[in-house]
């Protein structure tokens, strides 16, 4: 009882510490926090975390938090139903994957971003500035794009990672982003 007390507190200040360096983006920072974090485990006894489940929780998180910002966009300013409608399946799937990251974070004690990193408020300056079929082209490029590179995190991650739970969460993750993936090339296609 008294370790898990003590591992709160480091937790509590990595995360403080990790909020509080202007020069890092908050992927960065959670990652840096992770690896104090980790080697403060070893010195206590405890078993931490492995190094790549928790880098893979980080990025994970920073996905699905890119993934819900820029489909809440575009449930406001999307031309066609349909884009909407896709919109709306990411913000519902991605909110539950997001959910469950942060669970399983929270229980392995990884510190995780604050919110999604410079990259995605990037890429919704440059989507916001779109509008009709335009707006709707440039979100499906995005969503391929991004859905791609999240496949191949959760795919590397798959044989990689330690943690039983991790893995499991990515097994059944993949299926629904492999989906997210094939929805928005149709899309796509009918936009051309």
């Amino acid at each position: 009882m008294k370790n898990n007390f003590f591992m709160l507190i480091a937790v509590a200040i990595a995360f403080t510490s990790c909020n509080n360096n202007p020069g890092k983006d908050t992927a960065e920072k959670a990652d840096s926090a992770n690896d104090s974090h980790y080697d403060d485990n070893i010195k206590r006894d405890i078993a931490p975390v492995d190094d790549k489940s928790a880098d893979f929780l980080v990025s994970a998180v920073n996905e699905s938090m890119a993934e819900i910002q820029l489909a809440k966009l575009a449930k406001q300013k999307a031309a066609t139903r349909k884009v909407k409608d896709y919109a709306g399946m990411i913000l519902s799937d991605h909110g539950v994957l997001y959910d469950q990251l942060k669970a399983i974070s929270s229980g392995l004690y990884v510190v995780l971003p604050s919110s999604p990193d410079e990259a995605v408020q990037t890429k919704l300056q440059l989507l916001n500035k779109h509008t009709g079929q335009d707006f709707d082209k440039g979100f499906l490029d995005m969503m391929i794009r991004d859905h791609k590179k999240t496949i191949q995190l959760f795919e590397h991650a798959s044989s990689n990672v330690n943690n039983a739970e991790v893995k499991t969460l990515i097994d059944n993750a993949l299926p629904q982003l492999i989906k997210h993936l094939d929805s928005a090339r149709v899309l796509e296609k009918m936009h051309r």
